[in-house]
């Protein structure tokens, strides 16, 4: 609508699709839509905008394609940057930034999962425990932790998906009053 805010930071969070901010220069695009930015998340032809996580299309040699798209190289991401933000603060040189894969989890269905680290591998129910508490012990403040870890548990002896629905599913109306309707039509 052409409203302008003044700022001295401006941060801007999307989804994991590569949307990016209306004005960047088209050059700034890469792969997937996704913004191109240096070894400082810095945006490519600018030095005052940054760009992390999923948005981000950062290249190192380890990664030529550029990073994953996961929840561990934004989260990496965007300490560093904050380190650098306090660097450019106090004037010192900014820190590139290196991602550092720490592996991959997934559940696999009730009691069971899967666990890549980088030195070890193992899957089943211990495997499934260890994603549980990775990822509860990963929640900032005890208030989150205790009230996930109550969820999952009610969620667990009463089967309850924690699925949260806004709407209620619209089901097709039946006219169940006509009279001599063969069954197959």
């Amino acid at each position: 609508d052409g409203t302008t805010i003044l700022s001295k930071k401006v941060i801007w969070a999307a989804g994991i699709t590569g949307k990016a901010p209306v004005g960047l220069a088209p050059e700034c695009k890469g792969p997937g839509g996704r913004i191109l930015v240096d070894r400082y998340s810095k945006v490519q032809g600018y030095d005052d905008i940054f760009a992390i996580g999923d948005i981000a299309y950062m290249t190192e040699e380890a990664y030529p394609d550029g990073h994953p798209q996961l929840a561990q190289a934004a989260m990496q991401q965007g300490k560093n940057l904050a380190e650098n933000f306090i660097r450019m603060e106090t004037g010192k040189a900014l820190k590139p930034f290196t991602y550092r894969d720490l592996g991959s989890m997934a559940t696999v269905g009730r009691n069971r999962a899967v666990v890549d680290l980088p030195n070890l591998k193992f899957q089943g129910a211990f495997a499934w425990l260890v994603w549980l508490f990775i990822h509860l012990f990963s929640l900032l403040g005890v208030k989150n932790k205790v009230f996930v870890f109550l969820n999952w548990l009610w969620g667990y002896f009463t089967y309850d998906q924690s699925l949260r629905l806004i709407i209620r599913p619209k089901l097709p109306k039946v006219d169940n009053t006509a009279e001599n309707v063969p069954l197959s039509q």
